[in-house]
């Protein structure tokens, strides 16, 4: 790794796990002791409805102005929009302390509605039809992505949350995810060698961290920067909106620009008894919304207007910079996680959905990345 400074700022409680002040007025809960309420709810009784209002309260993981909540509150507008007001939607933002099987666990109990999850999350739970979205350098860019999960095929992987009880609405991204650490950039497998990497929950992930040659551990969000600064994790695979919101960008000095790992899609569900309560002209309404949330999601991650990595170099100013792999680099990193795609093949439904992904990637025209912003590359 090349040598970068260390930042020693420390992240404030209330920032790790609520995302930023700016958007929350405590660090206090949204009175259900599981997150922020990112829009103001509305009280519902056991059938769904408040007189003649249906009501449908979701959660999700980061902040509100992480692309999720983005994505989920354009959704929640085109509800109200199409339903001329009668169906609402009460989103709840870092719902669990930012803990994805949290939210699962709370949406299959009835305590939620439902919510976005994670696509990583789901193998745990016995769910593998989203494994194909996450294999590592398969799907390196939003032009790929925008194919695939708003294709039939993104429709057949949503009916494996059936098993579950669950019904599965929408997948929409967060944020290519990139390797960022605290000293230097991971740009070639000699890099990772020995690095204590984060994961999510997801066996996936953490065989492709140790593919690379980094020690992953796993553990969720809400815990990430604390680990961080007493050294128990000394790198992570992360989105830029997950940097900046979560202010990451102060306790690491690297993030990899050009190394897309893998997208990191959440999927957007609803427990079968809270759907099934809801009037079926309603349910039409949430489902007619639910199918442009993907491309809103990658809307508004590749709007040319977005500040995004501007704000980020600009909060990181002076120690956080953007990292280049060459294209050797590049190859040696994909050859580097080819055991993963070995065992993952013979795996079903994985193996025939990679191969579809694949079929997708060759004739989908590849995208010139932006430019890093002056002064932020490395």
């Amino acid at each position: 790794m090349s040598p970068h400074p260390r930042i020693t700022a420390v992240l404030s409680a209330c920032a790790v796990v609520l995302g930023a002040a700016v958007l929350m007025t405590s660090c206090g809960s949204s009175g259900n002791g599981t997150g922020a309420q990112a829009t103001t709810p509305v009280m519902k009784d056991s059938t769904g409805t408040v007189g003649s209002r249906t009501n449908l309260r979701l959660g999700f993981v980061t902040t509100v102005q992480h692309p999720y909540g983005l994505a989920l509150a354009a959704f929640a507008r085109r509800v109200t929009a199409l339903s001329n007001g009668k169906v609402g939607v009460s989103l709840t933002a870092a719902y669990g302390g930012g803990d994805d099987l949290a939210l699962l666990t709370e949406i299959r109990s009835g305590a939620i509605d439902g919510g976005s999850v994670s696509a990583s999350v789901w193998q745990g739970v016995g769910v593998q039809s989203f494994e194909a979205l996450q294999m590592p350098f398969l799907i390196t860019n939003y032009a790929v992505e925008r194919s695939v999960i708003t294709s039939p095929l993104a429709a057949e992987m949503l009916k494996g949350t059936q098993a579950l009880g669950l019904t599965g609405l929408a997948i929409h991204e967060g944020g290519l995810r990139k390797p960022a650490a605290v000293d230097g950039c991971l740009i070639e497998p000699s890099d990772f060698v020995g690095v204590q990497m984060r994961s999510v929950q997801s066996d996936l992930l953490a065989e492709s961290i140790t593919a690379l040659g980094a020690i992953p551990t796993v553990m969720p969000l809400g815990k990430v920067a604390s680990a961080v600064e007493d050294g128990r994790l000394n790198a992570i695979e992360a989105n830029v909106g997950l940097v900046y919101t979560q202010k990451f960008y102060e306790v690491l000095t690297c993030m990899s620009g050009n190394v897309n790992l893998w997208p990191f899609p959440a999927v957007l569900v609803v427990g079968d008894a809270a759907w099934n309560a809801i009037p079926a002209a309603d349910r039409a309404v949430i489902t007619r919304a639910a199918t442009s949330l993907a491309s809103d999601s990658l809307d508004i991650l590749t709007d040319p207007a977005s500040t995004l990595m501007a704000d980020l170099c600009k909060a990181g100013e002076g120690f956080f910079y953007f990292g280049t792999a060459t294209s050797p680099q590049l190859a040696a990193m994909r050859e580097a996680v080819q055991p993963v795609y070995d065992r993952y093949a013979k795996v079903d439904p994985t193996g025939g959905f990679v191969t579809r992904i694949e079929a997708i990637k060759a004739r989908t025209a590849q995208p010139v990345p932006a430019p890093y912003p002056p002064g932020c590359a490395a």
